[in-house]
């Protein structure tokens, strides 16, 4: 059974391309727009997910604070936050196990993100 995975992205290309390129490495993936949509589709999933990736700068509920009550409820769910690289110094303090990838990346960069942060837990 394929790992299932929440991918959060509020623009639409860089959402279908993260959904493309986890999808082609073999992961159930289910794709939402906004911190939100996540948060909503994480709590009344019939399967739970094996992991989130999440953007950080989206209208409404950001992946910051989406990593906050995700892990409310969520504990130990491993979560891997994109950023864009000129942001690199402002992020928000995150968990010490929530990994950073920046915008841009490449789908090796992003395949391999996944399976190390998957293979920890």
């Amino acid at each position: 059974m394929a790992r299932r995975i929440l991918v959060v992205d509020d623009e639409p290309m860089v959402r279908a391309l993260i959904a493309r390129a986890l999808s082609d490495a073999g992961y159930e993936i289910v794709a939402v727009a906004d911190g939100q949509a996540a948060l909503n589709a994480a709590r009344t999933a019939e399967e739970p997910f094996d992991m989130i990736v999440t953007n950080n700068y989206m209208p409404g509920l950001s992946g910051s604070e989406l990593i906050q009550r995700v892990r409310q409820d969520f504990p130990d769910l491993p979560i891997l936050h994109i950023d864009d690289i000129g942001r690199r110094k402002r992020i928000d303090a995150l968990p010490g196990d929530v990994p950073t990838i920046y915008k841009p990346f490449s789908v090796a960069a992003l395949q391999n993100a996944v399976r190390r942060l998957l293979v920890r837990h």
